[in-house]
């Protein structure tokens, strides 16, 4: 219940305020959070293999909480839309000045015609209706990753479907605090 609050409170701030607002934290290290999170929704669906990847040398002027919940967010449509059986991967690295941070699962692929709608608000996949939520955690999540300068793109067939979030990090080393 306090995760659907918390994003209708984030829709409400995004339409009136103009966007996510970021704390960035330039210091401390982003593994930590992603580990964090990964560790939270494993607890939660014990029965799900999730399998995390990190190639974070270098630290990320992120606002780790926003990354956290984009993380979760996608985690967690990870868990309830991708195939049972197989594992849930996240990988996270740094190459070529791009943060890139995926989550990946196998399962029915989401259909072409939802595709193009999937990070608008109160948006839910096809056949969805019994799912608990609003359609608002793909929507939060492309918010957070634009907030950080970033785009968060997806990929969906037959073989998996793969949330990419990918960020310039160069360019937000001298602004490290966007709250307003």
């Amino acid at each position: 219940m306090s995760a659907l609050i918390d994003n209708v409170m984030d829709f409400a701030r995004g339409r009136l305020g103009g966007g996510i607002a970021l704390t960035r934290d330039g210091e401390s290290p982003l593994a930590p959070t992603l580990e964090q999170v990964v560790s939270e929704i494993q607890s939660g669906h014990p029965e799900r293999k999730i399998v995390a990847q990190y190639d974070l040398a270098d630290v990320v002027p992120v606002d780790h909480q926003r990354i956290a919940q984009m993380l979760s967010n996608l985690l967690g449509n990870a868990v309830t839309h991708g195939s049972p059986t197989e594992p849930i991967r996240v990988d996270a690295s740094i190459s070529d000045g791009l943060l890139k941070l995926s989550v990946a699962n196998s399962g029915d692929p989401i259909p072409e015609q939802s595709l193009s709608k999937l990070f608008q608000p109160f948006k839910r996949g096809e056949g969805s209706s019994s799912l608990q939520g609003l359609g608002l955690g793909l929507y939060i999540a492309s918010q957070i990753a634009e907030a950080h300068g970033g785009k968060l793109d997806v990929q969906s067939d037959e073989s998996e479907t793969r949330f990419v979030f990918r960020m310039p990090v160069d360019a937000h080393a001298a602004a490290m605090d966007s709250a307003p």
